[in-house]
């Protein structure tokens, strides 16, 4: 298996993050139906899950597109049903819920009701195995070293998994310096070897080298699922269940 290696800094970018961001936005009863963009996601850690949805003019930089009065955006995750809540920070809008609901191939359902348009969007899809995590155990990682990331080995249809390796080091002015790395697993295997030599981040010469970097790894297991075919091309559904190492420390002399 071909496995890819992604680096990127942790940086306030809108170019850069996962679905984009637009400033503007506008209101759901002057947008036709077809050009509603969505990214509609289900994240669970084990003990709740987290919905977020959202909703783009025509593609994911789009304008955001806020619900006008008589539509609204509801979920069901297994025998949970909440009318999801708009949140708004500086770059984007979203909707978002929790729900109490965690365990295998539960079924998450998410509703768009269309007042003007007198419709409901419908997008499903079923929530992943939960990821068993075995290691890393070790507290502390020299960089020449590799790091073992063992978990319980699973084959799902539609499923990927991804690690995501996070540090945060201190750069010569006392600052906190933060980057990720991220590379797309064979679930089937059950193990990976990630060699900390890989992280180029390590080898800036802003760090200050003398002090440990405090780290740590997340498995993401995430299925997708089946979207309105309503909805704008591209948009999509999809259902994560992610699990968290304890923090390790990686020293760079």
């Amino acid at each position: 298996m071909k496995v890819k290696h992604i680096y990127s800094l942790t940086v306030l970018i809108c170019a850069l993050s996962a679905t984009g961001c637009s400033t503007e936005s506008t209101t759901s009863d002057v947008v036709k139906t077809e050009g509603i963009w969505a990214d509609i996601r289900l994240t669970s850690d084990g003990d709740r899950s987290r919905v977020v949805t959202e909703f783009n003019v025509n593609r994911s930089t789009g304008a955001n597109i806020v619900l006008s009065d008589n539509d609204k955006v509801q979920a069901t995750v297994g025998n949970e049903t909440k009318v999801l809540e708009m949140d708004e920070d500086f770059f984007d809008i979203d909707y978002q819920g929790y729900f109490s609901q965690t365990s295998q191939g539960i079924e998450f359902k998410l509703e768009l009701m269309r007042d003007k348009e007198n419709e409901t969007l419908t997008s499903v899809v079923n929530l992943p195995s939960k990821v068993t995590l075995y290691a890393p155990v070790t507290s502390t990682f020299k960089l020449q070293e590799q790091i073992l990331i063992e978990w319980k080995a699973a084959s799902e249809p539609n499923t990927i998994l991804e690690l995501d390796f996070s540090s945060t080091c201190t750069s010569n002015t006392n600052d906190p310096f933060s980057f990720g790395y991220n590379v797309k697993l064979d679930d089937s295997k059950g193990q990976y070897n990630l060699e900390l030599s890989d992280v180029a981040w390590f080898e800036d010469e802003t760090i200050d080298k003398s002090k440990p970097c405090k780290s740590y790894v997340t498995l993401s297991r995430k299925r997708n699922g089946t979207i309105d075919s309503r909805f704008k091309s591209g948009s999509t559904i999809y259902a994560i269940q992610r699990t968290q190492s304890e923090k390790f420390s990686v020293t760079l002399n």
